[in-house]
């Protein structure tokens, strides 16, 4: 479609161009006798017939000139409108596409709910704490998961997959049934007890535990983008599971950091 676009933007542009020398054509001629000197019929006689076919003639060739000037920057235009085209019709006529039960699919599914959890937890504890760079950290998370949800959502679409899957979670892994929790949670994930106790919670108390719960969901989270970087071949999928493993181990050794002052280790 893009290079079928290009020749009718050349087409359309080449028309006004004609339209433009006609116009100016009319206006030159105009203007030649608007602004003659009158005459009378003996001089104008006696002026040479070859002088006057000279200047209609060099007026001509310059506008022929200025005209093919115009028309060959139009043409060039649209060839490289055509090349491009060509180019992004090339590469979005071959997307990748993992399967319904690719290893790709099954770490975006399983990390779509990791993540949630981990926005869920994050925005209750930015939203009550008092400590400053706890409230901070909690903010990130919530911001940097938030958006790789969007990511995720985004990719399955794209793949003409369902968020949901009706494999148990984990099952895109290698014997990924062990690593659950015997009720059927992911690795590292927060049971519906323990979120209830971090909502009623307060003060430093509060604030502990959440850091609890988030170190022992990050290292979750790395489990299981250790185990998409070894079977996943999706070039993004493969991108994110490195982002995910580098920002949450940083963020489980700042969280780490704010157990200590909190609980007042040295």
């Amino acid at each position: 479609m893009a290079h079928g676009r290009g020749f009718v933007g050349a087409r359309r542009r080449l028309d006004e161009l004609d339209a433009e020398d006609a116009s100016a054509g009319v206006g030159d001629d105009a203007g030649d006798v608007s602004s003659a000197e009158p005459t009378t019929n003996d001089e104008a006689d006696a002026q040479p017939r070859a002088d006057h076919d000279g200047a209609d003639s060099g007026g001509t060739a310059a506008r022929r000139s200025g005209r093919k000037t115009r028309i060959f920057r139009a043409v060039m235009a649209a060839l490289l409108v055509l090349a491009v085209g060509l180019g992004v019709g090339f590469w979005a006529g071959k997307p990748h596409r993992p399967g319904d039960d690719s290893a790709d699919a099954g770490f975006t599914r399983d990390m779509l709910t990791h993540h949630a959890q981990a926005v869920t937890m994050a925005s209750l504890e930015y939203r009550v704490t008092t400590d400053g760079g706890l409230r901070q950290l909690a903010i990130d998370m919530t911001l940097t998961q938030q958006a790789q949800i969007g990511l995720m959502i985004g990719w399955l679409r794209s793949w003409d997959l369902t968020p949901t899957s009706t494999e148990p979670a984990m099952a895109w892994m290698p014997d990924g049934g062990r690593t659950l929790i015997v009720d059927g949670r992911m690795p590292g994930m927060a049971s519906d007890a323990q979120l209830r106790q971090l909502r009623t919670s307060t003060g430093t108390a509060r604030d502990l535990l959440f850091i609890e719960l988030m170190i022992q969901h990050h290292l979750g989270g790395i489990h299981m983008a250790d185990a998409a970087l070894k079977q996943a071949e999706d070039d993004q999928v493969l991108h994110l599971a490195r982002e995910i493993k580098t920002s949450q181990q940083s963020e489980i050794d700042a969280l780490q950091q704010a157990q200590k002052r909190l609980s007042g280790e040295k």
